[in-house]
């Protein structure tokens, strides 16, 4: 639903950026990257690092194997995925506060009812979610709107796979450019992001039309009460 893919996005990945949790991952024995990666793709199992590469899908897959290599050989990869989950509750148990309740009620309501086929790290996410089932409102929105980023993040990857657009090149083409393109680690030459720049348009709006079926499982009124309450608390965090 686009009125709230700016919000998810924000809320979505600001508590990865958080001081807090990051020391986390340093209490564990993790660095950066193998906390970030591990503890994102964790919900996965332990499976081979290509694994997690094809469901990231937009980093370098040397940084990305050599992320998750490090991580696995301090703790394995579920158990950091948990810890990871418990930081990003705790983070929103900080920072989130009336309301809270309603909002995570509804998000969770909507990516209840979210196929999650093509989707594996939405459906990791979403049981992370859902073993949050009795926490307080803040932690449960919090784990809602990483399970919703992955719900968008993940129809977005499908949308360009399926456009036929190479990672990097996607990255170059969308919002973000060069920014992504570096802090997410691909190594220069880039690619000219005119190149699918076009297309890149076309994929948004197939990500749009892959995700809103989730949210018109809720009432008009609903919807528009989750992406009022969801700006708000973007304008705030």
């Amino acid at each position: 639903m686009r009125g709230i893919a700016g919000p998810v996005g924000k809320l979505g990945g600001a508590w990865m950026f958080d001081a807090v949790v990051h020391a986390r991952g340093t209490e564990l024995g993790l660095d950066t990257w193998a906390w970030y990666h591990c503890g994102r793709g964790g919900v996965l199992g332990e499976p081979d690092p290509s694994v997690v590469v094809a469901a990231f899908g937009f980093f370098p897959p040397e940084l990305q194997t050599k992320a998750w290599n490090k991580g696995v050989a301090v703790m394995p990869a579920p158990e950091i995925a948990h810890e990871y989950a418990k930081a990003c509750a705790a983070w929103g148990a900080s920072r989130f506060g009336d309301g809270a309740d309603r909002l995570a009620d509804l998000l969770t309501q909507a990516l209840d009812s979210a196929l999650v086929i093509g989707l594996p790290l939405f459906a990791g996410w979403r049981q992370k979610l859902h073993e949050a089932a009795g926490a307080d409102g803040p932690a449960r929105l919090a784990l809602a709107l990483q399970a919703a980023r992955e719900h968008r993040g993940g129809s977005h990857l499908v949308a360009v796979a399926a456009a036929g657009i190479a990672p990097l090149q996607a990255v170059m083409s969308g919002r973000y450019g060069a920014t992504n393109a570096g802090f997410f680690g691909w190594p220069q030459p880039w690619p000219d992001p005119e190149v699918a720049r076009e297309a890149m348009k076309h994929v948004e709006h197939v990500t749009d039309s892959m995700v809103q079926p989730a949210f018109l499982t809720l009432t008009a009124d609903e919807r528009a009460e989750l992406v009022t309450g969801l700006r708000a608390l973007s304008a705030q965090v």
